[in-house]
């Protein structure tokens, strides 16, 4: 049993469990084969409709695969350790609130001069009966605790830390890498459908995520295609939590992009045959070589923001990025 700072994580097998200090029990699995995500992807599968951001059964069952045996050891071996995990949240009396996907993994922080622990959140979601309840900012703040328990529980000595850390040392810091749809670039039928689907208008939901501290990533981001009948994204924006700066390393970023590239979104296929992903890492080499910097776009007032799908007359923004240059 792992415990951080209080926290214990109760598990056998690939199944894991830590209840929160709000109430909120987080049910984890890093297999298919548990039960935990059949219950997971049914809540999920109601929660995102765009087809180009879904993953199908088959999908999460190539990537969780990964997590042991000779996939794992083969990209441990290039990539470092990684726990990919999916979570079921349940309130008090055990009903099913919500769930996550994330992948998690210590990086060399340039800016720490030691180990960051980055985590790429792949889905968010709360079930429709529960949201505007407090439900995600409960999950978004346990977030942190949770994946460095999780991750030393899976992977223990690979974080190197002291029995309780926060006793002795603050923990490493935690950089949450989150996707977003871009308001700009959606096509006026997909942000009517996501709307509809889960009740918040597109720039109100990147305003929900900038009261949750995220900051948009200044840089030109492209999900490649999550398997080979569907088209790479580039109607997302990337956004980071738990930035200490203004700014971010661009090898840090590399370094993030090349693993959850890697592994959550080509299932351990080959980075160097995939256009997207080889532009994206040779783009943020080049701005380590040149010393440069990755800005973190600050949202403070949404309302300021011109309104997506007004007419593209000359100077209208057409990314969400343009659109904060803009004011």
């Amino acid at each position: 049993m792992f415990s951080l700072a209080g926290t214990r994580v109760e598990g056998r097998g690939t199944w894991l469990k830590v209840t929160g200090s709000a109430g909120l029990t987080y049910h984890a699995s890093t297999s298919v084969d548990d039960g935990v995500f059949a219950q997971f992807f049914s809540a999920y599968d109601h929660a995102f409709v765009l087809p180009n951001e879904k993953e199908g059964p088959a999908g999460f069952a190539e990537c969780l695969a990964l997590n042991d045996g000779g996939g794992y050891n083969r990209l441990c071996r290039r990539y470092g350790p990684f726990r990919e995990f999916i979570v079921v949240v349940r309130d008090a009396v055990g009903t099913i609130v919500g769930g996550l996907n994330f992948i998690t993994f210590p990086l060399d922080d340039p800016d720490a001069g030691r180990f960051s622990l980055s985590l790429n959140l792949n889905y968010i979601f709360v079930l429709p009966a529960y949201r505007r309840r407090g439900v995600l900012k409960t999950m978004m703040s346990e977030l942190p605790i949770l994946a460095l328990a999780f991750f030393g529980h899976t992977n223990p000595g690979d974080l190197d830390l002291p029995p309780d850390c926060a006793a002795s040392q603050p923990p490493p810091t935690l950089y949450t890498f989150i996707e977003q749809n871009d308001p700009y670039r959606m096509t006026e039928q997909d942000y009517r459908l996501d709307t509809q689907a889960t009740g918040l208008d597109q720039l109100a939901r990147i305003a929900l995520w900038a009261r949750q501290g995220a900051r948009i990533v200044d840089f030109a981001y492209v999900q490649p295609a999550l398997t080979a009948d569907q088209e790479p994204d580039h109607n997302l924006v990337y956004a980071v939590l738990g930035a200490r700066g203004s700014t971010l390393h661009p090898s840090l970023l590399r370094q993030h992009l090349e693993r959850f590239f890697a592994i959550s979104v080509l299932k351990g296929r080959d980075l160097a045959a995939n256009a997207e992903a080889r532009q994206q890492l040779a783009r943020l080499a080049e701005l380590a070589t040149n010393g440069a910097r990755i800005a973190l776009l600050e949202i403070a007032d949404i309302a300021k923001l011109p309104k997506p799908g007004a007419a593209h007359g000359p100077g209208a923004p057409s990314t969400l990025r343009h659109a904060l240059s803009l004011v």
